[in-house]
């Protein structure tokens, strides 16, 4: 706004016409020294031209300078021009003519400046054709005037009748011009409601790229820094406080990004995920303020705010691309709460593309049996005898090779695949049970899991009792592994249940992963299980405490009638000590590691243990 009074004061009316009357003279003189006399409408002619040559050098220093376009600049210097002449045939004198310019462009200027306000950018004018219609009528009205002082003789009743006129011409003008100031607020209020988001008032996705696109063309040999945030918990959060705590804590969160990084540079792409763009320099800061604020005003930190970044590595990269990569960033760090803030790096995008053919594959690997089953010994510590096995799933891949569990699982859960998955290794554990029966061969029970998406996206009640029906395998041959994860949320009654018709079909059905959780005390009192397993976290980290923990847990599943089994034993001193506090059954490396089924019975064989 400064630039436009700069330049509105150096285009008005008196350094504006001490220009063109130099122009004037100075061209007047040169026909003199030619021609001698002049004639009257020569000279009139000149001295018109010489009032207007100027204002295509005007436009041209507005647009450049103001980025304002070619119809609006003309109008605002043709109406200094106009203010001019009024000057003129009101004034009188010099003096006079000073003082009428002095109070109109005073007036017109308090006009414009309590108008454009409200405007955010000039160059909404330009769908406002009708400007250039005013300023034409607006020189015609000039041009008339400046004729009237210049060749009509002027009586006091004409000079009265010409100010009439152009004060009334004057007021119509500044009628106009609100006009058209008002139809330009109105529509850019249309366009702000249509182009900002509802909620937080930031540039939709569509307005922030074409931002986004002009910041990094503006500067294309700097560096950009792309960031997406994301709160990391906003479903729980809703979930305990309301939507509308959610809805302020978005605001919230708007306003704080806003603040740090700008209105222009900042979007809403989802519920709680945010878009940023900005110089590098700094970002680091900025990025730990917004967590700061955000961590420590919400509901006394009950939402963690998780920020990944890409830093632009080389010129006219895909805006698109950085962000996607900056939202791999932010991905990695999901549910780790010391971390809040990922830079890219390169094995993320090979993650993401590992993730990407896990879900595309899925079924091209079950129905090409690239999806093996490996079994894990279960012994009963007493007799030392293989009582059962547990059944794992192993992803077997032409392209990428062995493809660990804790690569596949996680993925299948998220893009609610799992239950192809399980249901193929149930299908499987049936299969090798009724293979060794045919084949003479004594079989244990086998145990597998079931996660909690298999509950919902199958009838998975039905899918056991088809399998174990179809392969005719005693049901108290197959035991079902639920994770405390599976108990924990709103379908529990559902799957509390299901868990009650596997049991009354003479199904075992086990706790697994027991203690691993928060809430899994809570879940022996609201579920009734036949055995629990003690995760193997607790004999990773061997040591008097988690004995003394370990022990707790055996002797109350003891006092609840549950049978129980130790995961992880790797060492005859974890053995040793399970046996001396009266655990049932133990699982792990000191027996052995999941193996094909051939394979783990020949380790078993070695090591002389038989069921």
């Amino acid at each position: 706004m400064k630039e436009v009074l700069f330049w509105g004061v150096v285009f008005s009316l008196c350094p504006y016409m001490i220009l063109s009357d130099a122009i004037y003279h100075g061209t007047m003189a040169l026909i003199t020294q030619v021609f001698g006399s002049v004639p009257l409408l020569l000279d009139v002619i000149v001295d018109y031209v010489s009032r207007i040559v100027l204002i295509p050098v005007s436009m041209f220093i507005c647009y450049r300078r103001l980025t304002v376009h070619w119809s609006l600049s003309l109008f605002m210097l043709t109406t200094f021009v106009g203010i001019g002449y009024l000057g003129m045939v009101v004034g009188k004198t010099q003096i006079g003519a000073f003082l009428v310019d002095a109070v109109a462009i005073l007036l017109w200027w308090k006009l414009i400046w309590s108008e454009i306000m409200y405007n955010r950018e000039t160059r909404v004018f330009l769908r406002f054709g009708f400007l250039g219609f005013v300023t034409a009528f607006g020189m015609f009205v000039n041009l008339a005037m400046y004729v009237c002082v210049r060749l009509i003789e002027v009586t006091p009743e004409f000079l009265t009748y010409l100010v009439f006129v152009a004060s009334l011409f004057w007021l119509t003008l500044s009628v106009a011009v609100m006009m058209i100031f008002r139809t330009v607020r109105l529509t850019q209020e249309a366009e702000i409601a249509r182009n900002h988001d509802e909620l937080t008032g930031l540039p939709n996705m569509l307005l922030f790229s074409n931002y986004a696109q002009e910041l990094v063309a503006k500067d294309p040999k700097n560096r950009f820094a792309f960031i997406v945030f994301d709160f990391d918990n906003f479903k729980a959060f809703n979930e305990r406080y309301g939507f509308e705590e959610g809805d302020i804590a978005i605001k919230f969160m708007a306003n704080t990004l806003k603040s740090l990084f700008g209105e222009r540079y900042v979007t809403r792409i989802s519920s709680d995920t945010f878009r940023v763009v900005g110089d590098v320099t700094g970002m680091n800061f900025k990025i730990k303020e917004a967590h700061e604020k955000i961590h420590s005003s919400l509901k006394q930190g009950s939402l963690e705010l998780k920020a990944g970044v890409y830093a632009q590595r080389e010129e006219n990269e895909n805006i698109e691309r950085c962000f996607m990569r900056a939202r791999l960033a932010e991905t990695s760090i999901k549910g780790r709460y010391d971390e809040y803030v990922a830079v890219y790096v390169d094995e993320m995008s090979a993650r993401e593309s590992l993730k990407m053919y896990l879900i595309t594959h899925i079924d091209e690997a079950i129905e090409n049996e690239y999806i093996k089953v490996f079994y894990q010994p279960v012994v009963d510590v007493k007799t030392n005898k293989l009582c059962s096995f547990e059944a794992l799933a192993r992803w077997m891949d032409p392209v990428h090779g062995m493809i660990s569990p804790l690569d596949f699982i996680g993925v299948l859960e998220e893009a609610r695949l799992i239950h192809k998955l399980d249901l193929f290794v149930l299908k499987k554990v049936c299969e090798r049970y009724r293979k060794e029966i045919d084949l003479g061969h004594e079989c244990v029970p086998i145990s597998f899991n079931l996660s909690r998406l298999d509950f919902k996206l199958s009838e998975i009640y039905k899918e056991v009792k088809h399998f174990t029906d179809m392969y005719n395998v005693p049901h108290k041959n197959l035991h079902i592994e639920i994770t405390e994860s599976v108990l924990d949320g709103n379908d529990g009654a559902y799957i509390k249940e299901q868990i009650k018709r596997f049991q009354n079909e003479k199904f075992e059905v086990w706790m697994d992963d027991f203690g691993s959780g928060y809430s899994s005390l809570n879940m022996l009192k609201d579920y009734d299980f036949d055995f629990i397993k003690i995760d193997m976290v607790f004999l990773r980290n061997f040591s008097d405490k988690s004995k003394v923990v370990i022990q707790s847990m055996v002797e109350m599943a003891k006092r609840l009638h549950l049978g129980t089994l130790a995961e992880g034993v790797e060492t005859k001193e974890h053995l040793d000590f399970l046996k001396e506090i009266g655990c049932d059954r133990v699982q792990g490396y000191y027996y052995s590691k999941p193996l094909p089924y051939e394979e783990v019975m020949k380790v078993l064989e070695d090591k002389g243990i038989t069921a």
